[in-house]
């Protein structure tokens, strides 16, 4: 077989995976996201897949410039920046990576629970100011037997639970769209409690931990709606995507104290921009999109996508391939 050749499109999360990916084929690297330089170079030359992070995206009009595309690898488990419905009728096979950064996530939404609880990004700020005298009347607040609320059931979030309602003894409740019984069985064995009512962890919960994938169902759920019925002293956890939250009313809700604080590690737009709402909130803890990439995950993930896309350019079928159900459908059919 030729040589292969794929498009990389931003810098990988590892350098190991980049000395991987030019080990078993031919690169050419964009480090910068400009999708018309993209579509010009596809016109022009023929390539075999492409592998990206966000903040790039592949967009039809550049699935449309591919002469001889047939794989396309994201850098993780999420996939919000390609349109795999578009790729899937190219026939076009879409990879992730899923679970290789559930540990490293779900430790980082740990983190923000701890430091939204701590309050340690303004205690942090003041005794720098020199402000040691901050600390009077201020409290933290203890974990310890409160209710953690996660929305959704994945890899991620059973890490969470177990995390903390093994570590800090929390009572831990967790909302799915339903129930069957490997999930009861699932809850049972982590000692936390599924509903069906988001409404209700959200009512019911210290902490509220987001994590879901970000899809036309998912966009903006997370709402006003929500927020007017959580406690005054909750917190609320995004390590998830950002499109799943209404950001306006997010910002709204924390001027109107309707929880204490939001620990937020992703955002709609990503960078944001420099006047983001958000910037302007003692109640924000933030993070620029860094849960998943731990030294231990970047390594492992990087390595895992470049071997991964190069078996699936010679042929191979993977479990990783995300659209491999839509493509056998449209093929049978």
């Amino acid at each position: 077989m030729n040589e292969l050749h794929v498009l990389q499109i931003l810098p990988m999360y590892h350098p190991d995976g980049e000395e991987v990916l030019n080990g078993l084929a031919r690169v050419t690297k964009f480090n910068e996201f400009d999708e018309q330089e993209i579509i010009a170079f596809l016109k022009e030359t023929k390539v075999n897949g492409i592998i990206l992070r966000a903040p790039a995206k592949i967009t039809p009009a550049i699935i449309d410039a591919c002469q001889q595309v047939t794989a396309i690898s994201g850098a993780g488990v999420g996939l919000d920046n390609i349109d795999v419905d578009y790729a899937t009728k190219k026939g076009i096979r879409i990879l992730h990576a899923p679970k290789t950064n559930s540990q490293a996530t779900a430790e980082h939404a740990v983190s923000l629970i701890l430091a939204a609880m701590k309050n340690i990004t303004m205690f942090h700020n003041e005794t720098e100011k020199g402000n040691f005298s901050y600390r009077d009347g201020k409290y933290t607040r203890e974990l310890h037997n409160k209710k953690l609320g996660l929305i959704g059931f994945g890899s991620i979030a059973q890490k969470v639970a177990k995390i903390m309602k093994f570590g800090f003894e929390m009572d831990v409740l967790v909302y799915v769209r339903s129930i069957h019984e490997e999930r009861k069985k699932l809850a049972e064995s982590l000692g936390v409690e599924l509903t069906t009512s988001m409404k209700h962890v959200f009512q019911e919960s210290d902490v509220v931990s987001l994590h879901i994938p970000l899809n036309e169902e998912t966009n903006e759920i997370i709402d006003q709606t929500y927020f007017d019925v959580m406690k005054p002293s909750a917190v609320l956890i995004n390590t998830a995507r950002g499109g799943i939250i209404n950001e306006s009313d997010l910002v709204e809700a924390l001027k109107n104290k309707k929880f204490l604080r939001a620990g937020v590690d992703v955002f709609r737009i990503e960078p944001p921009p420099p006047d983001h709402p958000f910037f302007d909130l003692e109640e924000m803890i933030l993070t620029p999109h860094v849960g998943g990439i731990s030294l231990e995950a970047a390594k492992a993930t990087s390595v895992i996508i470049a071997e991964n896309l190069v078996k699936v350019l010679h042929g191979e079928e993977l479990p990783t391939i995300a659209n491999m159900e839509q493509l056998t459908s449209r093929e049978r059919n």
